[in-house]
Order: structure tokens, then C-alpha cells, then sequence
């Protein structure tokens, strides 16, 4: 679990960051959990969060992160007359892209500086950053494997994937489901459970053997016999809830000797069945192609076309999480091959398009 300080930074700067206009130190902490936690009732409560948020603020500036002070216009009366807001400059570092690529196919980040390198600097980048980062005690070995970490996102480099960041921790009916799966597993114990499937949009019983429980892309997952179907299936833990040990005869369950949790590891959340697979080929446009590289994820079959975006071949199982995976991409994702998935991914993105449609942003 993070420390509670870093977390309240990073679900600050994560809101600031959502926001292109100031926010009032009102919506502020209504929105990170810290602050709002902490409001409870009268004034010497809410005087202790506004010096909290100040002393963030202070703390934050130190560290190059400059949240600034703004005027907002049109207030009136009792309204607030300040917000605060962070630029994406004084936030994130330049984008890194290559001098040798033709000016016009460029396609940075927008509102972000970048600077431009040839491929000789980056050859010298990487041999220098990679042998920094193996001298075990050496001082700045961390801060070399963060440049890495930097070249890895923005420029094609042969490099093994980028670190993910971990999720919160599980709270409500999906900690205890997880504290239940934990007894089962530890026990060779059976659970039932109700468990919402995505693909039916529908809550259903289950009775399920959880052979081991793994933590894979910020999430929680327990591969499992379902008993009902008598087949192996991956159960993610935070769409479980009512879970419970079974009791008498037949609640004990034996795992096969020729299970091994690692196949599941390996895995993507689209691979996480035992259906065929199917093989998918998608476009992404620069510069989330260059992310979806660095993270190893899927086939390369072109890997740097002329605009700077990518085609890359994946081997699909579940076509839910797949498409899911895909609309956190917005258009900058396009699926070449098979064209009956293409047209679900677009009826997917109209029916969240119109659950959103008219919702102030």
C-alpha cells in the first residue's frame, strides 16, 4: 500500500491533470479521498485540511511540480475567487523523438516540448543508462533505470517492458471475497459466490475451486474449475461478492498435478480463457503506438510506419477485455483484421458514447 502522503499527491495531480481549466479548492477536496476523509465537521477540521493541501502544494513545488494560483473569472458573492490548476509543461517531460524523421510525419504530444535526438545519441543512451542501472550500489543507478524507463516509452528501443503501476488496494465486498479466496486456496476449499459477468451483463451464482490467486495489470484474479460448467475459468476477485467457504461433503477440491498459476502470469487479460484464439491486427497511432511496443503486449508486424504508428497482431481469446483494453485508446486505435471485431469495437464505443452523452465533463 502506498504511503498515505504519496497517495494523496498522486490522486491530486491525477485530478489537476483531468482538468484543462482551475478547480476550486472545494472541488479539490471533494475529489481526492484524503482531504474528503479528513473534512468532518466544523471549521478547525476543515482549517487542518486547508494546511494540509498547502503544505502539498509547498511540498510538491519542491519537487519541480508547480500547481499554480489563478484568478477565476466571473465569481460572485460568496463564490471562490481562486482555483488552481497544473500545466501539462510544468508536469510532464519533453517528448523524446527522433531528428532523423521527417518534420511533417512528427506527431508529439500535444502541449508538450520536445526534443529531438538521432539515433547515434540513442544508441550511446542506452548502452550508457543500461550498464548505470546493473552497478549494484552504485548512487545513481536507480535514476539511470528511470531514463531507461523514459527512453523505453518514446523511442523505439529493444528493451523489456515498462513497469506497470499497481492499483489501489481492494476495499468493501472484494476484500472480503479476496480473504475468502485466500482460506480456499490455503485450504483446497470450494466458494460460492455471486460474480457479475461482463460479457452477459448480469450478476449469477457460482460455485467455484480456486487452484491459486495471482495479480496481473493492477488486478486480482483466481484461475478456478467453475463447477456448473466444468471448465477452467479465470475469475477477476472485485466482480465477486457473497463469498463464502462451502461446508460438508464435496466442498473439498484436489489441484491437478499438471496446474501451474505461471501459464496464467504470462498472460494478457484477453488471453486469460481457454477458448481458440483469434488473431487480431491493429493500428495505433503515434505516440501510443510507441507505449503499446515498449510494453511488450501482441506481435509486431509493422513496427514503425511513416506517421509514426504501428500495426501489431494479437492473439484474442476473450474479445471482452480485449475491446475494453482497446477504448481506453479513443480513436487512436484501429482494428485492420477481422472486420466483424472492428464493428464491435464501434457499436462498443456508441453505446459508451451515448451512457455519457449530455453529462457535464
Amino acid at each position: 500500500m502506498l504511503p498515505s502522503k504519496t497517495a494523496r499527491w498522486l490522486d491530486l495531480l491525477a485530478y489537476l491533470l483531468q482538468h484543462r481549466f482551475a478547480v476550486t479548492r472545494e472541488d479539490i477536496y471533494d475529489h481526492v479521498a484524503d482531504y474528503r476523509a479528513a473534512l468532518g465537521e466544523g471549521e478547525a477540521a476543515r482549517e487542518s485540511v486547508r494546511r494540509k493541501f498547502e503544505r502539498d502544494k509547498d511540498e510538491l513545488r519542491a519537487l519541480g511540480i508547480e500547481i499554480e494560483t489563478v484568478e477565476l473569472p466571473g465569481h460572485q458573492g460568496d463564490e471562490p475567487s481562486t482555483g488552481y490548476r497544473l500545466r501539462e509543461r510544468s508536469f510532464y517531460l519533453p517528448h523524446l523523438e527522433l531528428a532523423e524523421r521527417p518534420a511533417e510525419t512528427r506527431r508529439p504530444y500535444q502541449g508538450l516540448a520536445t526534443v529531438a535526438v538521432t539515433r547515434r545519441d540513442v544508441a550511446l543512451l542506452d548502452r550508457a543508462t543500461r550498464r548505470l542501472a546493473g552497478l549494484s550500489g552504485f548512487p545513481l543507478a536507480a535514476a539511470a533505470a528511470s531514463a531507461r524507463r523514459k527512453l523505453e516509452f518514446d523511442l523505439p528501443l529493444p528493451l523489456k517492458s515498462v513497469e506497470r503501476v499497481l492499483s489501489r488496494e481492494l476495499t468493501g465486498e472484494a476484500a472480503r471475497s479476496l480473504e475468502v479466496l485466500q482460506r480456499a486456496v490455503a485450504q483446497r476449499v470450494a466458494v460460492r459466490c455471486r460474480y457479475f459477468a461482463i460479457g452477459r451483463d448480469a450478476e449469477e451464482q457460482r460455485d467455484i475451486e480456486p487452484y491459486a490467486l495471482f495479480f496481473h495489470w493492477g488486478r486480482w484474479y483466481t484461475p478456478a474449475r467453475a463447477r456448473d460448467r466444468n471448465a477452467m475459468r479465470v475469475f477477476r476477485v472485485d466482480r465477486m461478492s457473497d463469498a463464502a467457504l462451502l461446508t460438508g461433503a464435496g466442498a473439498r477440491f484436489t489441484v491437478p498435478e499438471n496446474f501451474s498459476v505461471r501459464s496464467y502470469i504470462r498472460r494478457s487479460p484477453w488471453e486469460l480463457t481457454d477458448r481458440p484464439p483469434t488473431a487480431v491486427r491493429v493500428r495505433f497511432a503515434f505516440p501510443e503506438s510507441r507505449w503499446v511496443l515498449a510494453q511488450g503486449v501482441g506481435q509486431p508486424v509493422e513496427a514503425e510506419l511513416d506517421d509514426g504508428g504501428a500495426v501489431v497482431e494479437f492473439e484474442v481469446r476473450d474479445r471482452g477485455p480485449f475491446l475494453r483494453w482497446l477504448l481506453t485508446f479513443r480513436d487512436h486505435a484501429a482494428i485492420l483484421s477481422p472486420g466483424a471485431l472492428a464493428e464491435e469495437l464501434g457499436a462498443l464505443r456508441s453505446r459508451v458514447a451515448r451512457l455519457y452523452a449530455g453529462r457535464p465533463r
